[in-house]
């Protein structure tokens, strides 16, 4: 199947923007923890989390960055077209997204391995599935 160039960076476009609206929206992961006197503490890491605070608030900007640098760069292969030097930055900015997509998700799960159940959410998938892609869309271009 061929794509012409202008749809897949449309494609891109709009992985990029859902994936960023989903990752400062949503949350990225959770866990839950039995106590005795609560019941039990649940924590969640989101852009509002206040018991991950601040660094939910880092990785979900660190997340969200390359990915609205994403979007700006498909915006402008959609207008006009990009010098190869540009799909560059854009691809590299996907990778970046993609490994630091990768580097967070261990941090939670190893924070987190000790609760009794965690899970990874809504946040966490809209990264990865929009850093892939990208990643795809990007290569057909390139």
């Amino acid at each position: 199947m061929i794509f012409s160039r202008k749809n897949l960076i449309l494609v891109s476009l709009g992985a990029s923007l859902i994936g960023v609206y989903l990752l400062l929206t949503e949350n990225f992961g959770a866990w839950q923890d039995p106590n005795i006197f609560f019941g039990v503490v649940e924590g969640y890491v989101w852009i509002g989390s206040e018991k991950a605070f601040p660094w939910a608030q880092i990785g979900i900007l660190a997340l969200s960055a390359p990915l609205l640098y994403t979007a700006y760069t498909s915006y402008q292969g959609y207008i006009e077209t990009l010098s190869p030097d540009q799909l560059r930055k854009g691809y590299t900015a996907v990778l970046i997204e993609l490994g630091l997509t990768v580097i967070l998700t261990l941090v939670f799960v190893v924070l987190v391995w000790d609760s009794e159940w965690w899970w990874l959410d809504t946040g966490f998938y809209a990264a990865l599935i929009s850093g892939l892609v990208n990643l795809w869309a990007y290569r057909q271009v390139l």
